[in-house]
């Protein structure tokens, strides 16, 4: 197997392990789990992520069809990054950042300069990165009690 077609099933299987991430999620949550009922907002979030996840898939399906895998780290970059920027702010504040930071790793990694999995393996550090150091400081503050 070429190295490069070994990249690529990667990411097909990582996409294909969040939509069924999702999928195991999206089941769960419409069961009502122990009973809870969601509230306006959590409704509102899960149906524009599912339906978010939905235009991911479609165009997944659609760049392996045309036989162009290498997008599909730019696509799922940049509708990971979208879903943090518009839904990851209403929890903590520092999803927004990890949400740009994914974006343009996703526009990155769909120009013809940039090999995508570098793009991909570069945005998801950073943005990770981006979210640790958020969580560090919010502790070093609350350890550090009332100003």
């Amino acid at each position: 197997m070429h190295a490069a077609a070994g990249g690529w099933s990667v990411v097909i299987l990582w996409s294909s392990a969040i939509l069924v991430g999702g999928a195991v999620e999206a089941v769960l949550y419409a069961r009502g789990g122990r009973g809870l009922k969601p509230s306006r907002l959590a409704r509102w979030v899960l149906r524009s992520q599912a339906n978010l996840s939905l235009v991911g898939l479609v165009l997944s399906v659609y760049l392996v069809w045309r036989g162009d895998p290498a997008a599909l780290a730019g696509v799922w970059l940049l509708v990971l990054g979208h879903s943090f920027f518009a839904h990851g702010g209403l929890g903590f504040a520092a999803f927004r950042g990890a949400g740009i930071l994914y974006q343009l790793g996703g526009a990155a990694a769909l120009t013809p300069w940039v090999d995508p999995l570098l793009a991909l393996a570069a945005a998801v550090a950073a943005g990770n990165l981006w979210l640790a150091a958020a969580i560090w400081r919010r502790g070093a503050r609350r350890a550090a009690g009332p100003a």
